[in-house]
Protein backbone atom coordinates (compact mmCIF):
# COMPACT_ATOMS: atom_id res chain seq x y z
CA UNK A 1 0.00 0.00 0.00
CA UNK A 2 1.31 3.22 -0.57
CA UNK A 3 1.96 6.33 1.43
CA UNK A 4 -0.93 8.11 -0.23
CA UNK A 5 -3.06 5.89 -0.34
CA UNK A 6 -3.13 5.07 3.51
CA UNK A 7 -2.15 8.60 5.03
CA UNK A 8 -6.05 9.33 5.26
CA UNK A 9 -6.06 6.60 7.42
CA UNK A 10 -3.16 7.18 9.19
CA UNK A 11 -4.00 11.18 10.09
CA UNK A 12 -7.56 9.53 11.78
CA UNK A 13 -5.70 7.08 14.25
CA UNK A 14 -3.24 9.87 15.05
CA UNK A 15 -6.41 12.27 15.90
CA UNK A 16 -8.13 9.75 17.68
CA UNK A 17 -5.40 8.47 19.72
CA UNK A 18 -4.67 12.77 20.20
CA UNK A 19 -8.19 13.29 21.33
CA UNK A 20 -8.04 10.13 24.14
CA UNK A 21 -5.09 11.61 25.57
CA UNK A 22 -7.18 15.04 25.58
CA UNK A 23 -10.30 13.14 27.12
CA UNK A 24 -8.25 11.12 29.58
CA UNK A 25 -6.92 14.25 30.97
CA UNK A 26 -10.41 15.78 30.77
CA UNK A 27 -11.79 12.28 32.88
CA UNK A 28 -9.10 13.19 35.44
CA UNK A 29 -11.04 16.28 36.99
CA UNK A 30 -14.57 13.78 37.39
CA UNK A 31 -14.30 14.30 40.94
CA UNK A 32 -13.78 17.97 41.33
CA UNK A 33 -16.96 18.83 39.84
CA UNK A 34 -20.83 18.12 41.14
CA UNK A 35 -22.77 15.09 38.83
CA UNK A 36 -24.29 17.89 36.78
CA UNK A 37 -21.09 20.33 36.18
CA UNK A 38 -21.05 21.96 33.45
CA UNK A 39 -17.41 22.40 33.76
CA UNK A 40 -16.26 18.64 32.80
CA UNK A 41 -18.55 18.54 29.56
CA UNK A 42 -16.94 22.44 28.59
CA UNK A 43 -13.66 20.63 28.89
CA UNK A 44 -14.84 17.89 26.99
CA UNK A 45 -16.37 20.34 24.04
CA UNK A 46 -12.75 22.24 24.24
CA UNK A 47 -10.52 19.20 23.73
CA UNK A 48 -12.93 18.27 20.60
CA UNK A 49 -12.37 21.99 19.48
CA UNK A 50 -8.23 21.58 19.89
CA UNK A 51 -7.74 17.88 18.46
CA UNK A 52 -10.36 18.10 15.70
CA UNK A 53 -9.80 21.28 13.79
CA UNK A 54 -12.81 22.35 14.94
CA UNK A 55 -13.99 26.60 16.33
CA UNK A 56 -17.19 25.49 18.34
CA UNK A 57 -18.56 23.19 20.00
CA UNK A 58 -21.71 22.23 21.85
CA UNK A 59 -22.75 19.64 23.78
CA UNK A 60 -26.59 18.14 24.36
CA UNK A 61 -27.41 15.24 26.19
CA UNK A 62 -30.79 13.14 25.78
CA UNK A 63 -32.92 12.59 27.97
CA UNK A 64 -34.89 9.11 27.14
CA UNK A 65 -37.82 9.45 29.07
CA UNK A 66 -38.62 13.02 27.64
CA UNK A 67 -37.08 12.75 24.18
CA UNK A 68 -35.31 15.91 24.57
CA UNK A 69 -31.38 16.90 24.01
CA UNK A 70 -31.04 19.88 26.29
CA UNK A 71 -26.98 21.46 26.60
CA UNK A 72 -25.06 20.26 29.40
CA UNK A 73 -21.25 22.17 28.32
CA UNK A 74 -19.72 23.99 25.43
CA UNK A 75 -16.49 25.65 23.86
CA UNK A 76 -17.14 29.03 22.31
CA UNK A 77 -21.01 28.76 21.87
CA UNK A 78 -22.75 30.38 24.58
CA UNK A 79 -25.70 27.87 26.04
CA UNK A 80 -28.17 29.83 27.10
CA UNK A 81 -28.81 30.63 23.69
CA UNK A 82 -31.28 26.96 24.12
CA UNK A 83 -34.10 26.71 26.39
CA UNK A 84 -33.61 25.28 29.42
CA UNK A 85 -35.78 22.00 28.90
CA UNK A 86 -33.58 21.80 25.51
CA UNK A 87 -35.00 20.56 22.12
CA UNK A 88 -37.56 17.56 21.48
CA UNK A 89 -35.59 15.31 19.32
CA UNK A 90 -38.94 15.39 16.78
CA UNK A 91 -38.08 18.43 16.07
CA UNK A 92 -34.04 18.08 15.13
CA UNK A 93 -33.91 15.86 12.09
CA UNK A 94 -30.24 16.33 11.24
CA UNK A 95 -29.60 15.43 15.49
CA UNK A 96 -32.10 12.52 15.13
CA UNK A 97 -30.56 10.80 11.85
CA UNK A 98 -26.89 11.27 12.99
CA UNK A 99 -27.87 9.24 16.31
CA UNK A 100 -30.71 6.86 13.90
CA UNK A 101 -27.78 6.30 11.92
CA UNK A 102 -24.81 6.23 13.81
CA UNK A 103 -22.88 8.73 11.60
CA UNK A 104 -21.70 11.96 11.57
CA UNK A 105 -23.87 14.21 9.43
CA UNK A 106 -22.47 17.15 7.95
CA UNK A 107 -25.03 19.98 7.20
CA UNK A 108 -23.41 20.53 3.58
CA UNK A 109 -24.29 17.52 2.50
CA UNK A 110 -27.83 18.28 2.90
CA UNK A 111 -29.25 19.84 -0.53
CA UNK A 112 -30.94 23.13 0.24
CA UNK A 113 -33.42 22.88 3.02
CA UNK A 114 -36.13 20.87 2.60
CA UNK A 115 -35.60 19.21 6.03
CA UNK A 116 -36.55 22.85 7.36
CA UNK A 117 -33.68 22.26 9.90
CA UNK A 118 -34.86 23.61 13.03
CA UNK A 119 -31.74 22.14 14.99
CA UNK A 120 -29.91 25.37 13.66
CA UNK A 121 -32.40 28.05 15.48
CA UNK A 122 -30.38 28.30 18.64
CA UNK A 123 -27.05 27.38 16.68
CA UNK A 124 -24.31 30.00 15.25
CA UNK A 125 -24.33 30.44 11.31
CA UNK A 126 -21.38 28.74 10.04
CA UNK A 127 -20.79 25.02 9.06
CA UNK A 128 -22.28 22.43 11.04
CA UNK A 129 -21.73 18.26 11.44
CA UNK A 130 -23.91 16.55 13.67
CA UNK A 131 -21.43 14.03 15.89
CA UNK A 132 -23.59 10.82 17.60
CA UNK A 133 -22.67 10.48 20.86
CA UNK A 134 -24.05 6.92 20.81
CA UNK A 135 -22.61 3.30 22.02
CA UNK A 136 -24.27 -0.04 22.30
CA UNK A 137 -27.44 0.90 21.29
CA UNK A 138 -27.43 3.83 23.87
CA UNK A 139 -28.24 7.55 22.69
CA UNK A 140 -26.47 9.37 25.12
CA UNK A 141 -26.81 12.99 23.32
CA UNK A 142 -25.17 14.83 19.90
CA UNK A 143 -22.41 17.09 19.68
CA UNK A 144 -22.94 20.06 17.54
CA UNK A 145 -19.58 21.40 16.07
CA UNK A 146 -19.01 24.28 13.86
CA UNK A 147 -16.01 24.91 11.26
CA UNK A 148 -15.05 27.54 8.37
CA UNK A 149 -13.66 26.15 6.07
CA UNK A 150 -16.45 25.93 3.66
CA UNK A 151 -16.11 22.56 2.47
CA UNK A 152 -17.53 19.41 3.51
CA UNK A 153 -16.11 17.27 5.70
CA UNK A 154 -12.94 14.51 4.54
CA UNK A 155 -13.66 11.24 5.66
CA UNK A 156 -10.91 11.10 8.20
CA UNK A 157 -11.94 13.74 9.71
CA UNK A 158 -15.53 12.11 9.65
CA UNK A 159 -13.78 8.73 11.04
CA UNK A 160 -12.23 11.00 13.73
CA UNK A 161 -14.93 13.70 14.90
CA UNK A 162 -17.31 9.49 15.17
CA UNK A 163 -14.35 7.67 17.06
CA UNK A 164 -14.22 11.13 19.75
CA UNK A 165 -18.25 11.11 19.73
CA UNK A 166 -17.66 7.35 21.04
CA UNK A 167 -15.04 8.32 23.76
CA UNK A 168 -17.90 11.17 24.77
CA UNK A 169 -20.20 8.25 24.80
CA UNK A 170 -17.85 6.68 27.98
CA UNK A 171 -17.55 9.98 29.56
CA UNK A 172 -21.52 10.47 29.30
CA UNK A 173 -21.89 7.19 30.61
CA UNK A 174 -19.56 7.33 33.79
CA UNK A 175 -21.33 11.09 34.62
CA UNK A 176 -24.68 9.39 34.42
CA UNK A 177 -23.68 6.44 36.87
CA UNK A 178 -22.08 9.22 39.23
CA UNK A 179 -25.70 10.60 39.35
CA UNK A 180 -27.33 7.70 39.74
CA UNK A 181 -25.18 6.72 42.36
CA UNK A 182 -25.86 10.27 44.11
CA UNK A 183 -29.59 9.61 43.40
CA UNK A 184 -29.45 6.28 45.41
CA UNK A 185 -27.57 7.83 47.74
CA UNK A 186 -30.29 10.29 48.78
CA UNK A 187 -33.39 7.75 48.22
CA UNK A 188 -31.75 5.30 50.63
CA UNK A 189 -30.85 8.24 53.25
CA UNK A 190 -34.40 8.92 52.68
CA UNK A 191 -35.64 5.63 53.08
CA UNK A 192 -33.84 4.82 56.28
CA UNK A 193 -35.74 7.92 57.27
CA UNK A 194 -39.14 6.63 56.17
CA UNK A 195 -38.17 3.06 58.47
CA UNK A 196 -37.04 4.85 61.40
CA UNK A 197 -40.32 6.65 61.96
CA UNK A 198 -42.80 4.29 59.95
CA UNK A 199 -43.66 2.49 62.98
CA UNK A 200 -44.90 5.24 65.61
CA UNK A 201 -46.32 6.84 62.83
CA UNK A 202 -48.67 3.53 61.87
CA UNK A 203 -49.20 3.39 65.80
CA UNK A 204 -50.34 7.02 66.21
CA UNK A 205 -52.61 6.75 62.80
CA UNK A 206 -54.21 3.52 63.85
CA UNK A 207 -54.81 4.07 67.52
CA UNK A 208 -56.62 7.56 66.05
CA UNK A 209 -58.48 5.60 63.27
CA UNK A 210 -59.91 3.36 66.28
CA UNK A 211 -60.70 6.42 67.89
CA UNK A 212 -62.69 7.91 64.82
CA UNK A 213 -64.01 4.22 64.07
CA UNK A 214 -65.88 4.12 67.68
CA UNK A 215 -69.90 4.92 67.44
CA UNK A 216 -68.93 7.07 71.07
CA UNK A 217 -69.09 10.65 70.23
CA UNK A 218 -65.76 12.51 70.41
CA UNK A 219 -65.20 15.25 72.52
CA UNK A 220 -63.88 16.25 75.88
CA UNK A 221 -60.69 14.17 76.53
CA UNK A 222 -61.00 11.93 73.58
CA UNK A 223 -61.02 15.01 71.28
CA UNK A 224 -57.97 16.53 72.54
CA UNK A 225 -56.48 13.39 72.53
CA UNK A 226 -56.73 12.72 69.06
CA UNK A 227 -55.89 16.08 68.00
CA UNK A 228 -52.42 15.88 69.96
CA UNK A 229 -51.77 12.55 67.84
CA UNK A 230 -52.51 14.32 64.87
CA UNK A 231 -49.97 17.09 65.57
CA UNK A 232 -47.43 14.53 66.67
CA UNK A 233 -47.88 12.42 63.53
CA UNK A 234 -47.36 15.60 61.57
CA UNK A 235 -44.27 16.17 63.51
CA UNK A 236 -42.54 13.00 62.84
CA UNK A 237 -43.22 13.53 59.09
CA UNK A 238 -41.89 16.77 58.93
CA UNK A 239 -38.91 15.51 60.77
CA UNK A 240 -38.53 12.86 57.95
CA UNK A 241 -38.55 15.77 55.49
CA UNK A 242 -36.13 17.78 57.05
CA UNK A 243 -32.68 18.25 54.99
CA UNK A 244 -32.13 19.15 51.46
CA UNK A 245 -34.88 19.01 48.90
CA UNK A 246 -34.25 16.44 45.99
CA UNK A 247 -34.70 17.80 43.43
CA UNK A 248 -34.43 14.77 40.94
CA UNK A 249 -36.44 16.82 38.05
CA UNK A 250 -34.61 19.07 35.35
CA UNK A 251 -35.82 22.51 34.75
CA UNK A 252 -38.17 23.52 32.44
CA UNK A 253 -39.78 26.71 30.51
CA UNK A 254 -42.30 25.11 29.25
CA UNK A 255 -46.33 24.63 30.90
CA UNK A 256 -47.71 20.93 31.29
CA UNK A 257 -50.30 21.38 28.81
CA UNK A 258 -47.54 22.72 26.31
CA UNK A 259 -45.39 19.61 27.53
CA UNK A 260 -47.93 17.00 26.75
CA UNK A 261 -48.49 18.59 23.35
CA UNK A 262 -44.95 17.73 22.40
CA UNK A 263 -45.27 14.02 24.04
CA UNK A 264 -48.08 13.43 21.96
CA UNK A 265 -46.13 14.55 18.72
CA UNK A 266 -43.08 12.57 19.82
CA UNK A 267 -45.09 9.06 20.67
CA UNK A 268 -46.60 8.46 17.30
CA UNK A 269 -47.30 4.66 18.26
CA UNK A 270 -49.99 5.77 21.26
CA UNK A 271 -52.74 7.39 21.30
CA UNK A 272 -52.58 10.57 23.99
CA UNK A 273 -55.96 11.74 25.45
CA UNK A 274 -55.47 14.81 27.27
CA UNK A 275 -58.34 16.05 29.86
CA UNK A 276 -57.07 19.32 31.96
CA UNK A 277 -59.63 21.84 34.04
CA UNK A 278 -59.83 25.01 32.05
CA UNK A 279 -57.71 27.59 32.99
CA UNK A 280 -55.70 25.14 35.74
CA UNK A 281 -52.25 26.16 35.69
CA UNK A 282 -49.45 24.40 38.62
CA UNK A 283 -47.28 26.90 40.36
CA UNK A 284 -44.46 27.27 38.17
CA UNK A 285 -41.67 26.29 40.65
CA UNK A 286 -43.79 22.22 40.67
CA UNK A 287 -44.01 22.35 36.61
CA UNK A 288 -40.62 20.37 36.78
CA UNK A 289 -41.56 17.48 38.97
CA UNK A 290 -44.72 17.09 37.86
CA UNK A 291 -43.22 16.71 33.92
CA UNK A 292 -40.98 14.48 35.37
CA UNK A 293 -43.69 12.71 36.27
CA UNK A 294 -45.92 12.35 33.49
CA UNK A 295 -42.50 11.58 31.11
CA UNK A 296 -41.70 8.65 33.65
CA UNK A 297 -45.77 7.41 33.20
CA UNK A 298 -45.24 7.83 29.38
CA UNK A 299 -42.00 5.89 29.26
CA UNK A 300 -42.97 3.12 31.29
CA UNK A 301 -45.74 2.91 29.91
CA UNK A 302 -44.47 2.08 26.03
CA UNK A 303 -41.28 0.09 27.82
CA UNK A 304 -43.46 -2.17 29.96
CA UNK A 305 -46.24 -3.19 28.01
CA UNK A 306 -48.41 -1.99 24.65
CA UNK A 307 -50.64 0.84 25.43
CA UNK A 308 -53.15 2.18 22.83
CA UNK A 309 -54.01 5.08 25.03
CA UNK A 310 -52.43 6.79 27.42
CA UNK A 311 -55.67 8.96 29.06
CA UNK A 312 -53.99 12.29 31.03
CA UNK A 313 -56.08 14.31 33.42
CA UNK A 314 -55.41 17.22 35.76
CA UNK A 315 -58.03 18.34 38.14
CA UNK A 316 -58.35 20.90 40.86
CA UNK A 317 -58.88 19.03 44.38
CA UNK A 318 -60.12 21.48 46.55
CA UNK A 319 -56.75 23.04 47.36
CA UNK A 320 -54.77 20.46 45.58
CA UNK A 321 -54.13 19.94 41.90
CA UNK A 322 -54.20 15.67 40.55
CA UNK A 323 -52.92 14.12 37.67
CA UNK A 324 -53.68 11.17 36.79
CA UNK A 325 -52.02 9.15 33.75
CA UNK A 326 -54.19 5.66 33.04
CA UNK A 327 -52.86 3.07 31.04
CA UNK A 328 -54.35 0.13 28.72
CA UNK A 329 -51.88 -3.19 27.91
CA UNK A 330 -49.80 -3.29 30.81
CA UNK A 331 -48.24 -6.67 30.53
CA UNK A 332 -49.22 -9.02 32.65
CA UNK A 333 -46.17 -9.59 35.30
CA UNK A 334 -44.38 -6.45 33.80
CA UNK A 335 -46.73 -3.47 35.45
CA UNK A 336 -44.70 -3.80 38.94
CA UNK A 337 -41.74 -3.15 37.54
CA UNK A 338 -41.38 0.28 38.27
CA UNK A 339 -37.78 2.24 37.28
CA UNK A 340 -35.86 4.95 39.54
CA UNK A 341 -37.65 7.84 38.13
CA UNK A 342 -40.78 7.43 39.82
CA UNK A 343 -39.32 6.09 43.29
CA UNK A 344 -37.46 9.57 43.21
CA UNK A 345 -40.34 11.61 42.01
CA UNK A 346 -42.11 10.22 44.76
CA UNK A 347 -39.80 11.50 47.52
CA UNK A 348 -39.69 14.84 46.12
CA UNK A 349 -43.35 14.55 46.14
CA UNK A 350 -43.61 14.41 49.61
CA UNK A 351 -41.05 17.21 50.29
CA UNK A 352 -43.13 19.83 48.64
CA UNK A 353 -45.94 18.56 50.30
CA UNK A 354 -47.53 16.37 47.47
CA UNK A 355 -48.04 12.46 46.75
CA UNK A 356 -47.37 10.71 44.43
CA UNK A 357 -49.07 6.73 43.64
CA UNK A 358 -48.69 4.10 41.12
CA UNK A 359 -49.86 0.69 40.75
CA UNK A 360 -52.07 -1.47 38.80
CA UNK A 361 -55.66 -1.01 38.31
CA UNK A 362 -57.71 -3.58 36.70
CA UNK A 363 -56.66 -6.26 34.05
CA UNK A 364 -53.93 -4.80 32.18
CA UNK A 365 -54.06 -1.21 33.04
CA UNK A 366 -52.05 1.07 35.17
CA UNK A 367 -52.08 4.31 37.18
CA UNK A 368 -49.76 6.65 38.02
CA UNK A 369 -51.35 9.77 40.17
CA UNK A 370 -49.53 12.95 41.17
CA UNK A 371 -50.96 14.79 43.87
CA UNK A 372 -49.60 18.21 44.45
CA UNK A 373 -50.28 21.55 46.14
CA UNK A 374 -52.33 24.56 44.62
CA UNK A 375 -49.22 26.81 45.69
CA UNK A 376 -45.73 25.59 46.45
CA UNK A 377 -45.53 24.89 50.13
CA UNK A 378 -41.91 25.62 50.15
CA UNK A 379 -42.04 29.02 49.47
CA UNK A 380 -44.61 29.44 51.59
CA UNK A 381 -43.38 27.97 54.74
CA UNK A 382 -39.57 28.36 53.70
Amino acid sequence: MSPEASSPHQSAAVQAADALGIFVRAMAGIEDATPDSASFYNRLCEAVCAVMNVDRAVLLLYDEGRRRVRPVGAHRIATDRFPAEGVGIEDAPLSRVALEEDRVVDALDIPGDHLNRPDLKQLPEGDLAYVPIAAGGTWYGIMVVERSSGEPLPAAERDALWIAGKVVAFAAEARRATRQQEQVRQLNHRLTLVRQVHEQVIQRLFGVGLVLASDAPLEGEARERARSEVEATQADLRTLLQGPRLNAAAPTSLRLGEEIERLRRAHDTVELRADLEPDLELPASLEPLAQSVLGEAVRNALKHGTPTVLQITVRRLDDAIAMTIDSDGARRGDAGHTGLGLRLAAVEALQVGGLLEFGSRGENEWRVRLLLPATDETEVHG
